[in-house]
């Protein structure tokens, strides 16, 4: 068994928890990676494009985070 394996857009966005069509739009607005298969030998309209697990996983571990981002909660000055 492969521990690396090429994921296609269906098997990303389960492994993401996400829709197919949010993570076909993070790749088109290039906030997602370039797949490291684009399966450039069909024509546009029958490619396949495929992403290594471990290139995903290191880009779900650096993207940004949509809401509001976390701040460490100050103490309250009793003045």
């Amino acid at each position: 068994m492969n521990s690396d394996p090429l994921m296609t857009v269906l098997e990303v966005a389960d492994h993401l928890r996400i829709t197919p069509s949010s993570w076909r739009a993070n790749v088109a607005s290039g906030d997602a990676p370039a797949a490291d298969d684009p399966d450039t030998d069909r024509p546009a309209n029958r490619r396949r494009p495929r992403w290594r697990r471990s290139t995903i996983d290191e880009w779900n571990r650096t993207r940004r985070r949509a809401g509001r981002p976390h701040q460490d909660p100050s103490p309250v000055d009793p003045a």
